[in-house]
């Protein structure tokens, strides 16, 4: 009968190791894995942290059953001695039946949480990826099948990680552009579509910059390709630096990036860029470069609704503006096709 009762748990173990595999969504995989832990052990919290070898840091992306306060300290570097750089060094699990006996428990936020008992298992695919934790707030003495368990879903939940990381970075480099970094221009064009599809059903403006690299090609000529994809990858660094959050950029052709501006009006876009944005990313660029190029843009801005309803429209607009900017780059006058109020823009 206890073959039959762990031959059940196994099996019960292995179908959600084989649901959390084929989860390609992290965080979703990562709260069924916590769920099982904490049914498999009967305890009332735990959590799953993931590794960044870079920083030496682990980052919470699940948890269940902790105060507020604990869940706020969601970033953590592993401290020399302490129980996190015990577990990246042994790469085995850590099993403390009373924390109040364990010299190296004295993480005051854990304390302060009220811990007394916890397995800690590491999550390896080749190199630690992160560390299980469950938690219970009593003494408790952890049996050898609930570790076995433990470590038997750990072993799955280190594959699901590796296989959402991997369908996320494949998944990013279907939308985004390998030089700036950017989007690239098939998503700029869903984003767009559905940028404006938004602003018209709330009635709210959207402004669009076209942002042109001044003298690209005689660059190119004069310093070669190689010299102009490091140029492009500068700027497109320099370009998510400068912009704000909310606004999105992407690469729409060679040393053409376009930048949605949702919720903005045409002024206020104006303002941005005449007054901040262009010098950010001119500065940004040579600062990234290393002094290497100092090349400058012209901005072309166009607004919807007064400029165009639709995403072909609202770009030719913004590419006139551009134009207009172009001829006028000699001077230090800021070129407007029509007069602010409600219509393109140019920046040169």
């Amino acid at each position: 009968m206890a073959v039959l009762k762990l031959h059940d748990r196994l099996w019960d173990i292995l179908g959600t190791a084989k649901s959390v595999v084929s989860q390609l969504e992290l965080d979703k995989a990562l709260s069924i894995v916590l769920k099982k832990a904490l049914d498999i052990t009967n305890t009332k919290a735990g959590s799953i942290a993931l590794y960044n070898p870079k920083t030496g840091t682990l980052r919470m992306h699940a948890h269940k059953g902790f105060s507020k306060s604990f869940i706020s300290n969601n970033e953590w570097k592993a401290r020399r001695g302490g129980l996190t750089d015990k577990i990246l060094r042994s790469k085995t699990p850590v099993v403390i039946n009373n924390t109040t006996n364990k010299a190296f428990f004295t993480n005051p936020i854990a304390v302060q949480e009220g811990i007394k008992s916890l397995v800690c298992v590491p999550l390896v695919f080749n190199e630690i990826v992160g560390i299980l934790y469950v938690d219970d707030f009593s003494p408790k003495k952890f049996t050898k099948i609930e570790l076995q368990e433990l470590e038997i879903l750990a072993s799955f939940a280190a594959i699901a990680i590796h296989h959402a990381r991997t369908h996320s970075s494949i998944k990013q480099q279907a939308i985004t552009d390998s030089l700036t970094g950017l989007f690239n221009r098939r998503c700029f064009e869903d984003i767009l579509s559905r940028e404006l599809q938004r602003a018209e059903r709330h009635r709210r403006e959207l402004s669009l910059a076209l942002v042109d690299v001044d003298d690209f090609k005689k660059f190119n000529d004069l310093y070669g390709h190689q010299a102009g994809d490091e140029a492009l990858t500068a700027l497109g660094e320099a370009i998510r630096s400068a912009v704000r959050s909310t606004d999105l950029a992407a690469r729409y052709g060679g040393d053409e990036i376009v930048i949605i501006l949702p919720e903005t009006k045409l002024a206020k876009a104006y303002t941005l860029f005449a007054s901040r944005i262009k010098r950010e990313i001119e500065e940004g660029f040579a600062l990234i470069s290393g002094g290497k190029f100092s090349l400058t843009v012209t901005i072309g801005i166009a607004s919807f609704p007064q400029d165009g309803k639709t995403a072909r429209d609202l770009v030719l607009a913004a590419d006139m503006a551009l134009l207009s900017a172009k001829k006028n780059k000699g001077s230090r006058m800021i070129g407007c096709s029509r007069s602010i109020a409600g219509s393109l823009v140019a920046i040169p």
